[in-house]
């Protein structure tokens, strides 16, 4: 029997030192292939106004390939992905951007249809988020 696909949103905050442009296009294609991979279809990619690059509400210490300390990112470039998959596969997708050394943080929502028999009001649920710093 086949798993019935969701739709989901990913928000991603990349480091500011890949913010250029083929940094962001290599993110968003290691994503997409994931995606695609596990059998599921990248239906949008934005990171245009409001999304790019944005400062943070507060700072967040990662490391940087090559450094052995963490350092302190204020700000970020933000990329929003709609894509649907089947309920099974996000965590294999989740582990490709956990591997992914240039995102700061993501987030990953289930987009709920209008309409649907669900007694809560919200849109989404919130499905996965990466640790605290």
């Amino acid at each position: 029997m086949r798993e019935r696909r969701r739709d989901y949103e990913l928000m991603v905050i990349i480091s500011p030192l890949a913010a250029n442009e083929e940094g962001v296009a290599s993110v968003v294609e290691r994503i997409r292939g994931a995606v695609e991979s596990n059998g599921g279809e990248v239906t949008a990619v934005n990171h245009s106004a409001p999304w790019g690059r944005r400062k943070l509400a507060y700072p967040i210490r990662e490391y940087v390939s090559g450094e052995a300390s963490r350092r302190n990112f204020t700000e970020g470039y933000y990329v929003l992905i709609h894509f649907s998959l089947a309920a099974a596969k996000v965590a294999e997708v989740e582990r490709a951007i956990k591997l992914t050394d240039t995102i700061l943080r993501h987030l990953i929502t289930l987009v709920e249809q209008k309409g649907s028999s669900s007694e809560t009001p919200a849109a989404a649920e919130a499905v996965t988020d990466q640790g605290e710093a």
